[in-house]
């Protein structure tokens, strides 16, 4: 699914979930948009250094630059810990 308007950014990398997508900013920072019924497409996006991401079916993922790990969206497995 391409970014709605106004979700504007210099990207450097995407990743779609079942429902949503994110997409990766040279700044570091994350795009979310689509289905956020979990929470795994937080319409503010994602602030952070980030380096890699990952959407899932119903949760997201991110690598930080420090080697650190961001999880957001759906946890009923335990496959989104909100604690990295």
């Amino acid at each position: 699914q391409a970014p709605p308007d106004g979700v504007d950014g210099d990207f450097v990398a995407i990743s779609a979930g079942s429902f949503h997508s994110l997409a990766l900013r040279r700044d570091g920072n994350i795009a979310c948009w689509g289905l956020n019924g979990d929470g795994q497409a937080p319409p503010d996006g994602v602030d952070g250094d980030f380096v890699a991401i990952s959407a899932g079916s119903f949760h997201s993922l991110a690598l930080r630059r420090d080697g650190n790990i961001a999880c957001w969206g759906l946890n009923g497995d335990g496959q989104a810990p909100p604690d990295g």
